[in-house]
């Protein structure tokens, strides 16, 4: 049976290793072979279309199942961002076991920082409320004034061994610091920057999480 040279087209008996026209090598692939590389390339593609599509309801339940024990811990444990970090793995996980669809780093990523904002959300929201309980309830508000005063004394005395002239450079700062306005905006200041470590941890364990499981076998999906 003539078949054409790939390159010069000139029929060869189909036998030739090299084409006897212009020389180019002649290669074949057996039928079973190329269907199984067009399967193998459908299947690719489908996994492809599967990742990139993000099934929101599920992971909006995924996060929002694992968002209040990460949002504890990180509130009363240190390191928060240990537990952001788990999080995001664990709500990847999650979601894989509830709709048994692959996941990739990027796809991780997304829903890793979905978990990561819910649980920022209530970690700022515990701290809250922690504060007002102790400083209402508990009538413990000069205690708590008092220990804010002595840490910003502290920090004050640190800048101004580095900088002897901080004091006269910034004098309105460094009394600011020692109000209850300074007390409550470095207070704010580092629940914004808590809240921001755990949205990018989180994002990162979805993203080595999504990664990792990539290759995992996927179970049925759960109701």
């Amino acid at each position: 049976m003539a078949i054409p040279c790939y390159r010069c087209h000139e029929s060869l008996s189909g036998e030739e290793l090299f084409c006897a026209h212009c020389g180019a090598p002649q290669l074949y692939v057996p039928e079973s072979e190329a269907l199984l590389a067009t399967q193998e390339s459908s299947l690719e593609h489908n996994i492809d279309q599967a990742v990139s599509m993000l099934r929101w309801r599920a992971a909006v339940q995924a996060a929002l199942i694992v968002a209040l024990p990460a949002a504890l811990l990180s509130a009363l444990l240190s390191p928060g961002t240990l537990w952001a970090f788990g999080g995001g793995f664990l709500t990847v996980a999650l979601y894989r076991r509830r709709t048994a669809s692959p996941t990739d780093g990027r796809l991780g990523w997304r829903i890793g920082g979905l978990m990561g904002v819910v649980a920022a959300a209530l970690s700022m929201a515990i701290q809250g409320a922690s504060l007002v309980f102790d400083r209402f309830v508990l009538h413990q508000g000069a205690k708590i004034d008092s220990e804010f005063q002595t840490e910003m004394q502290t920090v004050l005395h640190a800048m101004q061994q580095q900088n002897p002239d901080f004091s006269t450079q910034m004098p309105g700062f460094s009394h600011f610091l020692l109000t209850p306005y300074g007390i409550a905006a470095v207070f704010l200041a580092g629940s914004l920057m808590l809240a921001l470590s755990i949205v990018l941890f989180s994002a990162l364990g979805g993203a080595i999480g999504g990664r990792y499981l990539r290759t995992r076998p996927l179970s049925r999906p759960t109701v």
